[in-house]
């Protein structure tokens, strides 16, 4: 009966240490942080522009300048990151102002700029 107890209590003991060391392997695992951001990067978004104000707009997307109607809408598919800024100077925007960033948030999404 005594070998008994001492094969239990030794199989408890073990146990317990090896569930202590199985929630400890993970820390030991180091993902390197560049790796997370490389995907987002160059993954592209499909977006929309919408001039919601009473005249023409020029806009800078990327390195590219766009005219952008009074009222209308143009879709664009821009990497993560290209900056959104306008070119010419309106009554609400000043030349030069950032008017937004593409994230991959904005993907499918109709951005109305006045």
């Amino acid at each position: 009966m005594k070998i008994r107890n001492v094969f239990v209590v030794s199989v408890a003991i073990v146990s317990l240490a090896a569930s202590t060391s199985v929630y400890a392997a993970p820390t030991s695992i180091h993902a390197p942080v560049s790796a997370m951001f490389a995907k987002s990067s160059t993954k592209t978004v499909k977006l929309s522009l919408r001039n919601d104000s009473g005249a023409a707009m020029e806009l800078k997307v990327g390195d590219n300048i766009v005219t952008l109607d009074a009222g209308k809408t143009v879709a664009f598919k821009l990497p993560v990151g290209t900056r959104i800024l306008a070119n010419a100077a309106t009554p609400t925007h000043a030349a030069g102002s950032l008017l937004a960033e593409v994230s991959s948030q904005l993907d499918d999404a109709t951005i109305a700029i006045k």
